[in-house]
This record gives C-alpha cells, structure tokens and sequence, in this order.
C-alpha cells in the first residue's frame, strides 16, 4: 500500500515529464511547453525537525532547477507560470506529525498523522506566477519524518501569462 502511493507519484511526474505538452491543438501558433516538475524526498532513517521548520526534501528524484533542496522551497521561474499540480506525501514513524503546504508563506492544506507508522497525502492544483513559492512545513512542537516515505512533487499541468 505505501509503495503503490510513492510509485503512483512516480508514475505522474514521467508521464508528465516525457508528453509533449498536449500539442495546441490549431495551427501551430501555440509556443512549446516549458517543462517544470520536481519530486524530492528525505533520506533513510528518522529526519526530525522542530516547529514551523521548513521541510528539506534533499533526494532528488525528479530535478528541477526551481526546487531548492537545501531549503526545500520551489520557486517559480521565469516563463513557467501556471496551474500545477502539487502532491506532499508523509510518513511519521512513531509520532504524531502535522505538516502544512505552504504557497507564499500562506497555509493551502494540512496533512496530519497519528502514530504507528500512519500516513498522509494531499494532492492539489496550485495555480502559481513567478517568483510563488511553495514548501511543506512542520507545525507541530517538534516531530520526526519517517525516510523515503515522504515526498514532494509539483508537475506544471498547464501555463498561462498571467499579464492577460
């Protein structure tokens, strides 16, 4: 079960990252998509964090040059605005664990686990400009993530300019 909800999400990051894009449909006048998608998750083992510490998703399984694994924040880059379609899986071991999405620093959703290994998947659409930004944090006292079972993924689905 916690290895078919990580190889779905690995499933969803290829076959968004190898489509075309969805070819415009009309006489070719659309431009080429810009390709934008990540999945990161945590290391082996227990990875702890305190209150209101962000989320440092530092194994890299999709790149992205947008996502920061050293501060675990994706940042919209220049020409990849638009809705995409983001997914945070976690797992915290042995503890209670509430983690948000944040966009801008703004809660969008919540996740929560009890104890005994339980988890948690929120998958939504984002629409996101340059320069959003959006990362997972911990909103508990302090908690542990429990190895590769926690991941973060954010797929542009579509663009859009958002000057029109």
């Amino acid at each position: 079960m916690i290895m078919a909800n990580i190889l779905k999400c690995l499933l969803f990051v290829f076959i968004c990252r190898t489509t075309n894009g969805g070819g415009g449909g009309g006489g070719g006048s659309d431009p080429p998509p810009v390709k934008a998608a990540f999945t990161a998750t945590l290391p082996g083992g227990a990875n702890f964090y305190g209150q209101n510490e962000k989320i440092r998703y530092n194994q890299m399984l999709c790149t992205d040059a947008g996502y920061n694994h050293y501060t675990g924040i994706f940042t919209v880059g220049a020409g990849k605005a638009g809705n995409y379609l983001v997914s945070v899986t976690m797992m915290s071991g042995l503890v209670t664990a509430h983690t948000t999405l944040r966009k801008n620093g703004a809660i969008y959703v919540w996740l929560y686990t009890g104890n005994q290994y339980d988890m948690a998947t929120q998958t939504v659409c984002m629409e996101l400009e340059e320069g959003d930004t959006i990362w997972v944090q911990m909103n508990n006292k302090a908690s542990s993530l429990f190895d590769v079972y926690n991941t973060f993924t954010a797929v542009r689905i579509n663009g859009f300019d958002p000057r029109k």
